[in-house]
């Protein structure tokens, strides 16, 4: 995850509530070390990058990470839940300026999905990593 954050200028990209999305990264990383459930929320995500009418082009780098996030198996499987409802709704909303470059994000992680369905590990995380490859 690290060294997809890395590969963006944060301070670059827009954040609906901020003068940029340069906290992002922190708020990722973040997620990506929760333990439970209320310590993986995206906190500064939702309403900074996303909602469901609305997305600011920050949704395509937030996307790549995720992806690499799913990649990490140290990541916890609560984080993981996450990470995948958070690419769920990318899909949801009605973004169709953003729509190609975001599946490109998925399917450049789309071996991670499949590990996530075939792992075991949560139901939950399964169908929504199912439905997530069903669209990409």
């Amino acid at each position: 995850m690290e060294l997809e954050i890395g590969l963006y200028d944060w301070s670059a990209l827009p954040c609906r509530s901020c003068p940029s999305a340069a906290h992002v990264p922190a708020e990722l990383l973040r997620m990506a070390r929760a333990q439970n459930r209320e310590e993986a929320r995206p906190k500064a995500i939702e309403y900074h990058v996303l909602q469901e009418s609305w997305a600011t082009p920050t949704v395509v780098p937030v996307a790549r990470v995720l992806m690499a996030g799913l990649a990490d198996r140290s990541v916890s499987a609560v984080a993981r839940n996450q990470f995948l409802d958070l690419l769920w709704s990318f899909v949801i909303g009605d973004y169709e300026d953003l729509a190609a470059e975001w599946l490109d994000a998925v399917k450049g992680g789309i071996w991670a999905l499949y590990e996530e369905i075939l792992s075991g590990d949560s139901k939950g995380s399964a169908l929504l990593a199912y439905w997530l490859l069903k669209d990409a």
